[in-house]
């Protein structure tokens, strides 16, 4: 009988959480809360872990703060997400991610943008960021933009994903004044959230830090 309920429920709810297959739960609070383990803080100018003595001369000591590691049921949960179609992963990742940060001073918080040539019908960093918005009472803003068409970071080495200059990003020009927070869903290198810290700055935006829900961890 219960065999036969689940066959009937996922007809009519064609989804499954990726980690444990159940039936009509785009991702079950059990297996999300299991994978979230907050993550040693790295500097967003270098992606370093923090505290980062060769990058004062930034002025302020923001830090990525990485909600686990990119590998295992995560890695599936994020592909999900960004290439399987399951937008609904993005805000229940972002509401789960409210209770592994605590909340900073912040004003914003801005997703990593889309390439200018992406394919995808929705942004995974966007969607995370409203979820985690939603909880903490801050504002989600697509307020970045690029400017230049570079390759998805995805397929590129670390020396290419380094080579990324501030100006790739453009923001709103009611950026300036605001204390920011960037939100995506992985951080490799942490070249992107860098040259988007340095865009904002030079936007007149104070930059607070950076949450993601996964990060490949930097060789010590």
């Amino acid at each position: 009988m219960s065999s036969l309920l689940e066959v009937l429920t996922h007809m009519i709810w064609p989804v499954s959480c990726p980690v444990c297959g159940a039936v009509a739960e785009i991702l079950c609070e059990p297996c999300l809360r299991s994978m979230l383990t907050p993550q040693p803080t790295r500097c967003i100018w270098c992606g370093e872990y923090a505290p980062c003595k060769a990058c004062k001369k930034y002025g302020n000591g923001a830090l990525i703060r990485a909600a686990s590691v990119y590998e295992g049921h995560m890695k599936d949960v994020i592909l999900a997400l960004k290439y399987g179609g399951y937008e609904a992963i993005g805000p229940r990742l972002g509401k789960a991610m409210s209770n592994v940060f605590s909340r900073s001073d912040i004003d914003v918080l801005v997703p990593v943008p889309l390439h200018i040539k992406s394919k995808r019908r929705y942004n995974q960093a966007e969607s995370i960021a409203k979820g985690l918005g939603e909880i903490w009472d801050v504002e989600a803003r697509s307020a970045a933009r690029w400017t230049v068409d570079v390759p998805a970071r995805a397929g590129l080495g670390a020396a290419e994903r380094l080579s990324l200059r501030s100006d790739a990003f453009a923001f709103d020009e009611n950026i300036s004044g605001l204390r920011v927070g960037f939100v995506d869903d992985v951080c490799t290198t942490g070249s992107t959230l860098a040259a988007l810290a340095q865009a904002a700055r030079s936007h007149g935006a104070e930059v607070v830090c950076a949450f993601v829900a996964a990060h490949v961890p930097p060789i010590r």
